[in-house]
């Protein structure tokens, strides 16, 4: 491939040095790249609950109160609208680190927004993936782990359900790992109102048991609960991952980076946001796969989307 010079916008800032004295600057949540992707993310309930009705699907006459007061810690008190809003808030920084952006359904406690109101939220902000965050509860204080929820097929939702199941997964692996928390699979739901009414691929993480004494401390454990943060923003990187067949073709060329640019790393077919991006400068690259190409970097070879 000959030299040429190819121009294209992208996003974000990280610290550390590039081997073609190219600087990497942290990601803020301002720096907006040209490819970015959006998160919904959801903290379950509210301060109040809200019991009047409406319809658990669009099509449906059945009825659920529009959002539940929600669970308990056993131990802690902790009411599951306080954690799942602590958890949501570590979640979107670290969404942030990676590129992402992120819409947050509530950011405080003092709200009224019923289930439908969030998925349209979701849907509204053309989310990539919608992220639901609760915690259970149990009659018995012996049940533990973490589940991962995903819509239920329909023959109208095939696409958002195969999406939809396939990030459960993804997560649920990644947040057990991160935790060393008991796996309770993933589970398809047909009758919660949020997945029912929403447009884009949905997930709903069930973080734990806050009427189990110990998952209630470890829920409520800092440390615990920013591992927790880290794996299902992990997984949800993982997740939105963008497949790529085309074939690597070495060649030294220039490209002119016009904006804040996120980088990639290649793997299993995918091209993987990392937490480093680029600030607006020249660059050389040394391969190009289809609309990517690739640049070395203190960290290694990472690539760049070519808009």
């Amino acid at each position: 491939m000959g030299t040429t010079t190819r121009h294209f916008t992208g996003y974000a800032h990280l610290i550390l040095a590039m081997v073609l004295m190219v600087t990497l600057f942290p990601i803020t949540a301002e720096a907006k790249p040209g490819n970015q992707q959006t998160v919904c993310v959801d903290p379950g309930h509210q301060q109040y609950g809200n019991n009047t009705l409406e319809p658990v699907s669009p099509e449906s006459k059945e009825m659920k109160a529009k959002v539940s007061s929600g669970t308990r810690g056993v131990k802690t008190k902790k009411p599951e609208y306080v954690l799942t809003l602590e958890a949501s808030v570590l979640l979107k920084e670290k969404l942030e680190a990676f590129g992402y952006q992120v819409v947050m359904t509530r950011d405080s406690h003092d709200v009224d927004i019923s289930n439908v109101e969030r998925a349209q939220m979701c849907n509204v902000a053309e989310a990539d993936l919608a992220v639901r965050i609760h915690a259970d509860g149990a009659d018995s204080s012996k049940v533990q782990g973490i589940s991962l929820l995903y819509p239920a097929w329909t023959e109208e939702n095939g696409e958002v359900f195969n999406r939809s199941k396939e990030a459960a997964g993804i997560i649920l692996r990644q947040a057990v790992d991160a935790t060393g928390a008991v796996s309770r699979g993933t589970v398809p739901r047909s009758d919660l109102t949020g997945f029912n009414w929403s447009t884009v691929p949905s997930v709903l993480v069930e973080m734990g048991f806050m009427t189990n004494p110990e998952e209630d401390r470890r829920l409520s454990d800092s440390d615990y609960l920013d591992r927790l943060a880290e794996g299902i923003a992990e997984g949800i990187n993982l997740s939105l991952a963008v497949p790529t067949d085309d074939v690597e073709v070495a060649g030294e060329y220039t490209l002119d980076l016009s904006g804040h640019t996120q980088l990639y790393t290649y793997s299993d077919g995918k091209m993987v946001r990392t937490r480093y991006a680029l600030s607006p400068q020249t660059v050389g690259a040394t391969a190009q796969k289809g609309s990517w190409a690739k640049i070395n970097t203190w960290v290694g070879g990472l690539w760049v989307h070519m808009e």
